[in-house]
């Protein structure tokens, strides 16, 4: 296992701190416009690997893959 730079530490505490300070509908608002992002990136990518995607089928592949994940 690799070790984590201590500056890397640092912004990880630091970031945990601001999402301390912030109220429940802040983190909320937060995490859909992450998860928006995500999802955004998700689909430039499929659209670059497969341009044959409709749409439909790239919100398909990307509700598969999300449904899929493991952490």
């Amino acid at each position: 296992m690799l070790a984590v730079p201590a500056h890397v530490t640092a912004a990880d505490a630091h970031q945990v701190e601001i999402y301390r300070r912030m109220t429940p509908a802040d983190r909320l608002a937060q995490a859909m416009r992450m998860n928006g992002q995500m999802r955004e990136l998700m689909d430039s990518g499929l659209r670059a690997i497969h341009p044959e995607f409709t749409p439909a089928e790239r919100h398909r592949e990307i509700a598969r893959r999300i449904r899929h994940a493991r952490s």
